[in-house]
């Protein structure tokens, strides 16, 4: 996550806006909030120093033995919260989990869709990788790891690229984004933290919102199918 954000970004991320979202969803149904996990698929970013990563399979045997488990308590709606867009693995292995347990929903969000028009939207244009966005969450939950300088960069080539490059080969920084737009902790700290809550916060609702609205959806859907 270039120089400025630590290598755990995706996994704070994940913890701190999963918290706020389970808080939103628990004002209308009995909420059970797993932590998050901090391993997952980083091979695109293999060659930078400190990254580690699980294989494709073991991902999906921990979501599958992870979900059965919950599925195996009585819960019948479970959400997996995606704070890493290489953990593409997920898609397929949600769809197999749907189509196996026809009684129970399980829903694929991402901790981005908040701002991409959906429950399950996708990354688009360049604030890709430690970016505004991830600068601006990390300004919110944990302000002292935010370093400067920022260095801001959008590579030439699409998204697709990181199934064929390593990312230190696309961007030499690590960095697919713009994070000074996310202004620096140290420059203007009341500012940026208190900006960073306030988005944090804003996601957090929008997420919550868009999960029950898409979990009301697939019930209909369901229903008008059976």
């Amino acid at each position: 996550h270039g120089r400025h954000l630590p290598v755990g970004t995706d996994w704070l991320i994940a913890q701190a806006l999963a918290r706020r979202v389970a808080e939103r969803l628990a004002a209308a149904r009995d909420v059970y909030l797993l932590p998050a996990l901090p391993y997952s698929l980083s091979q695109c970013h293999g060659p930078m120093p400190g990254t580690v990563w699980l294989t494709p399979r073991t991902l999906g045997d921990v979501l599958r033995d992870l979900v059965g488990s919950l599925i195996r308590q009585g819960m019948r709606r479970i959400v997996v919260l995606n704070a890493h867009g290489g953990n593409f693995v997920l898609d397929d292995e949600i769809r197999e989990l749907n189509l196996r347990h026809p009684d129970v929903i399980i829903l694929n969000a991402s901790t981005w869709a908040a701002g991409a028009g959906g429950a399950t939207g996708r990354v688009v244009g360049g604030d890709i990788h430690a970016g505004a966005s991830e600068t601006t969450a990390m300004l919110a939950i944990a302000p002292e790891r935010v370093q400067s300088p920022q260095i801001d960069h959008i590579p030439p080539v699409g998204r697709e690229f990181l199934d064929y490059a390593f990312m230190c080969q696309i961007s030499p920084h690590g960095v697919w984004g713009r994070p000074s737009e996310a202004g620096a902790a140290d420059a203007i700290p009341e500012e940026a933290i208190e900006q960073g809550l306030a988005s944090m916060e804003a996601s957090a609702a929008r997420l919550a919102e868009q999960i029950e609205e898409a979990l009301a959806e697939i019930e209909a859907l369901r229903g008008a199918a059976s």
